[in-house]
């Protein structure tokens, strides 16, 4: 037999107890029966509760935008590639001053490849020095200078120094003292290009590879004067 109960009853019962009337056996049972039902229907429609809090906690986080600190694999490569302050000057350049340190007087960084750099900067010798720095080993680099003897250097450049030199002879009569322009690319590893490449051609080498994240940065170290 299904009883018909309702909070009304237990309401009912309660308050006869309270006033000290006598209270139906029967109904005291229903009511009984009833309060163990509305509590049970309390805990079940707390743990719903919890259980749409946590799943709605879970779905946020999974909704959540990535970080935008993080890359996909593929794309992975250092962020930031960092420039000595001071390189070494080689013996056969130094002469008297073997053991002479220069220093950096001007540089230029990106965090793509297959994006040119104009970098100007006033030699202060003729002993000018540049330094590649590549956060994608095996790179291809490509100084456009404009020195008459030394023009254009191409090779490949990694997360150590990848040095190029001047003296007297490469530099000339006119170079110290004047401001220079210079043109540099860095190309990921897989660009079709080479040591023999023609120099006029590197925008359009770059245009069919595409950009690529990569950090780099070229430096120019001189004498102080």
């Amino acid at each position: 037999m299904t009883m018909h109960n309702s909070p009304e009853e237990l309401t009912t019962l309660l308050r006869e107890r309270a006033e000290g009337s006598p209270a139906d056996p029967g109904r005291a049972e229903k009511a009984e029966a009833l309060g163990r039902r509305m509590l049970r229907r309390r805990r079940a429609a707390r743990t719903a509760i919890t259980a749409g809090a946590v799943a709605a906690v879970v779905a946020t986080a999974l909704a959540l935008p990535a970080d935008p600190g993080q890359v996909d694999p593929a794309d992975a490569a250092l962020v930031s590639v960092r420039l000595p302050a001071q390189v070494p000057l080689p013996g056969q350049a130094g002469h008297l001053f073997r053991d002479e340190k220069l220093p950096l007087i001007a540089s230029q960084q990106r965090n793509r490849m297959g994006v040119p750099v104009l970098l100007r900067f006033t030699a202060l010798s003729t002993d000018t020095i540049y330094n590649v720095r590549c956060s994608v080993p095996g790179s291809w680099m490509v100084v456009k200078t404009d020195s008459p003897s030394r023009s254009t250097s191409i090779g490949r450049c990694g997360p150590h120094d990848q040095l190029g030199q001047f003296d007297a002879q490469s530099a000339g009569p006119a170079w110290s003292g004047r401001t220079h322009t210079w043109e540099l690319w860095v190309l990921p590893p897989e660009a079709q290009i080479d040591a023999m490449t023609d120099p006029d051609t590197i925008d359009k080498v770059a245009a069919r590879t595409g950009t690529r994240p990569g950090a780099w940065a070229v430096g120019i170290y001189d004498r102080n004067r």
